[in-house]
């Protein structure tokens, strides 16, 4: 009888043990997909900041020829008035 209770001990045991090892199993096997969506999701955030960075080189690009346009622009209008203004003065008889 008393080998039966050892017996009995030592399977409680074990389904202790196996049923320990099976949630560590499990929370591992949980743990590794969350790790899995972490890295899916910051190499699509590395994509994104990729894309992003050539967008805004793109605009910095954009807006610098802008700047020059406008001030091309601003130049041809300054002149323009001069020679306005040369004209006017010169019809006005002074």
């Amino acid at each position: 009888m008393a080998e039966a209770n050892k017996l009995d001990a030592a399977f409680a045991k074990f389904e202790l043990a196996l049923s320990k090892f099976e949630k560590a199993m499990t929370s591992n096997i949980d743990e590794t997909r969350r790790l899995k969506a972490v890295a899916d999701d910051a190499a699509v955030m590395q994509r994104d900041q990729l894309r992003l960075n050539k967008e805004l080189d793109l605009v910095r690009v954009k807006a610098a020829e802008l700047v020059d346009t406008s001030k091309q622009a601003a130049g041809k209008i300054d002149t323009a008035v001069g020679r306005i203004r040369s004209v006017l003065h010169s019809n006005s008889g002074a």
